[in-house]
């Protein structure tokens, strides 16, 4: 009964579709009302608005073949022992940010959607497209500063020496919003990855192209290099260009493509080792994080109220004694009232520059409350490390 019925109806249905198949063409604009390209502000979108924003996505993270490996970042320790507390450095925590900002900042490049793969290896030596690597210039829970170096096997630097920086704000400590396994720096590594993948993204396909094929040659050459090296050439800066290839049925290319399927397999499982490592070490690092935070900030603040303080004092003393000098030499009848004046600006602005020795203990008592995080921090890191 129900097929009979919508059988029935049928005609009627095409009749309808048929109707707004022959006017969907013939939009008018009259009355003021702009034609059918105009978006909708509310409301479900056309369909061809639906398309234009999915390739918007597509062009945004552009898949590129190629491989990127991130080396752990530099500690950045000073070369004396004495500095640490000084710095505000320790050694084991620095080590173990390393490790764990390279997960990171893998992690951003693999959710980028733009490389082949993204892995953690623990040295240059290992075999891919691209190397990441850096330094840690600063961090104390508040502020996160990193040097980032970019070179793809050819030798050719992308990125060189690039300075990233961000400054945790409050709000980020409470946020209901963030998970629990949210990191305070997690802007700086979605950053970094954003950089790299415009880059890369940029680079002419005959580039990329290159670069897999010397990638494959490299990674032959460390087994044969009498045989791979024909093909290469490397000029005095270091840059590798191809000087012709071998074909795909070449015994020789064969034999270490199916070593570099095991090569790849090792990288893989060396993976589960980073990412342990970062999950172990996440619950007292959050920990440092947070409470480091909220020392920094009052360090800073300190910091900043003592040097403003002296910068005035400083002012005002200097004004006072020239003020009262300059009354010394005259005989006017305002002389008098100006050397009291000058003098009062003195002794005020001696006054603001002794109040700030209270704001320079402030900031030192803060500055060792981070050392006291920092040495806890760094005993609990340095098994896991």
């Amino acid at each position: 009964a129900i097929g009979t019925k919508i059988i029935s109806r049928l005609p009627t249905f095409l009749t309808v579709v048929a109707f707004f198949v022959s006017t969907s063409g013939c939009v008018a604009t009259t009355g003021g009302y702009s034609s059918s390209n105009t978006p909708y502000a509310v409301g479900p979108a056309r369909m061809q608005e639906k398309i234009v924003v999915a390739d918007s996505n597509r062009e945004k993270h552009e898949v590129v073949d190629l491989s990127v490996l991130v080396l752990p970042l530099d500690p950045n320790l000073p070369n004396n022992t004495d500095e640490y507390a000084e710095e505000g450095i320790w050694p084991e925590l620095r080590r173990a940010e390393g490790n764990r900002f390279a997960v990171k900042i893998r992690d951003a490049l693999s959710e980028s959607g733009t490389f082949r793969s993204a892995r953690v290896v623990p040295g240059k030596d290992a075999t891919g497209n691209l190397y990441v690597g850096g330094k840690i210039l600063q961090s104390n829970g508040e502020n996160i500063k990193l040097s980032i170096t970019v070179t793809a096997i050819t030798g050719e630097v992308l990125i060189k020496n690039k300075v990233y920086s961000h400054r945790v704000k409050e709000y980020e400590l409470e946020n209901p919003r963030n998970r629990s396994d949210y990191d305070l720096y997690q802007p700086i590594f979605d950053e970094i990855a954003w950089d790299i993948s415009k880059k890369v993204q940029k680079l002419p396909e005959r580039q990329v192209t290159d670069m897999n094929i010397v990638e494959e040659l490299r990674f032959g050459e460390s087994f044969s290099p009498e045989y791979f090296s024909a093909y290469m050439e490397t000029s005095e800066k270091g840059i590798t260009r191809l000087t012709s290839a071998p074909a795909d049925e070449d015994m020789m290319l064969k034999r270490t493509r199916e070593l570099r399927i095991r090569d790849k397999l090792f990288i893989d499982d060396l993976q589960k080792d980073y990412n342990n490592f970062s999950i172990q070490m996440w619950d007292a690092y959050q920990l440092w994080q947070r409470q480091s935070y909220v020392e920094s900030k009052a360090a800073r603040k300190a910091k900043t109220k003592e040097i403003g303080k002296k910068i005035l004092g400083v002012v005002a003393l200097a004004g006072g004694i020239a003020l009262a000098a300059t009354a010394g030499d005259t005989n006017s009848s305002g002389a008098a009232a100006q050397a009291l004046g000058g003098t009062v600006l003195a002794a005020a602005g001696f006054g603001v520059v002794a109040s700030s020795v209270g704001d320079s203990a402030d900031a030192a008592m803060h500055k060792e409350s981070m050392n006291e995080l920092g040495r806890s921090l760094n005993i609990d890191l340095a098994p896991k490390v």
